[in-house]
């Protein structure tokens, strides 16, 4: 194929080994406001376009086998194989779309599953839930715009949920009130992870890495400089993605990952499933098995 119909990705998620999602946007259409949903099935790509917003995150929720596509202005496209398996033949043709109506407050970053329920927030401090059948605001109270972009949520339980953003910004929700958390950073934080209920991790620019929880916030000093973009654990260590590639944290030191892959590719977002950790770069799809990485192309850009 051409370069004009090149792709570069967004965002990635695995549904389980063999079963990956990768939303795109084509490198010659950089600005345009759509997404061409690369899926691959044991090595069978297929595409799935959603031609009004740029899907910017996804998640999969298990209970009911569904992957819900978050775009950035408030349009979602998921699809459900229910009690069967999540595969090409039981979701073809059963794609939904559904909004929600952000006003002036800006873009929706980030969805995830906590406790069976989803979960999204963005900018002007934007937090919904998806609660009988319908996304339901549970932002703050006193959102306006031009509150903190919230980047990043996560949790463990539904009355233990913490959110990450500009400025340092550390939000906590107890199951029926936000608080705000005394951070030890003013610098953006793009990521936060639960590992357990008292050790919680958020990184973000500048080699940011803080641990903590609602209680208090510690730095981790990485001896990096690099803005951190996500996180994963895999094998019990954390791993760190950056614009030049992956740090590993075991709890001790830091190291940088050699991937033995030339030449050495990026990294954006992370996902840790059924004994695999994949990089979803900008440009790069690395699966690491826990022995060996591997680089995966995908046809667009071959």
């Amino acid at each position: 194929m051409s370069n004009e119909d090149s792709l570069f990705f967004t965002c990635g998620l695995i549904v389980k080994a063999g079963t990956i999602v990768i939303p795109a946007q084509y490198n010659s259409l950089p600005d345009e406001q759509m997404s061409r949903v690369a899926f691959c099935f044991d090595g069978n790509w297929v595409y799935n376009d959603v031609d009004n917003d740029v899907i910017g995150a996804a998640c999969f929720r298990r209970k009911d086998n569904s992957l819900w596509m978050l775009g950035r202005n408030g349009n979602l496209r998921h699809v459900t194989s229910g009690s069967a398996d999540f595969t090409l033949d039981n979701i073809r043709g059963k794609f939904e779309n559904d909004r929600i109506e952000t006003g002036r407050l800006g873009e929706l970053l980030c969805i995830r599953e906590i406790q069976n329920e989803l979960y999204i927030c963005g900018q002007s401090s934007q937090v919904y839930r998806y609660s009988h059948g319908a996304w339901a605001n549970m932002s703050p109270p006193g959102v306006k715009v031009g509150s903190p972009t919230l980047e990043s949520l996560d949790g463990l339980l539904h009355n233990d949920i913490y959110a990450v953003g500009e400025k340092g910004h550390i939000l906590h929700y107890d199951g029926a009130r936000w608080s705000t958390l005394d951070s030890p950073t003013n610098r953006p934080l793009s990521r936060v992870l639960c590992k357990s209920e008292n050790e919680v991790y958020a990184c973000g620019n500048d080699g940011l890495l803080l641990m903590g929880n609602r209680d208090q916030w510690d730095v981790i000093d990485t001896e990096r400089t690099m803005n951190f973009w996500d996180m994963a654990l895999y094998n019990g260590h954390l791993y760190l993605s950056h614009v030049h590639g992956l740090v590993r944290y075991d709890g001790q030191n830091f190291f940088d990952i050699d991937t033995g892959i030339d030449p050495p590719p990026g990294a954006h977002k992370l996902d840790a499933r059924d004994g695999l950790l994949y990089s979803f770069g900008v440009d790069d799809i690395l699966k690491f098995d826990g022995n060996q990485w591997e680089r995966l192309i995908c046809p667009h850009n071959t």
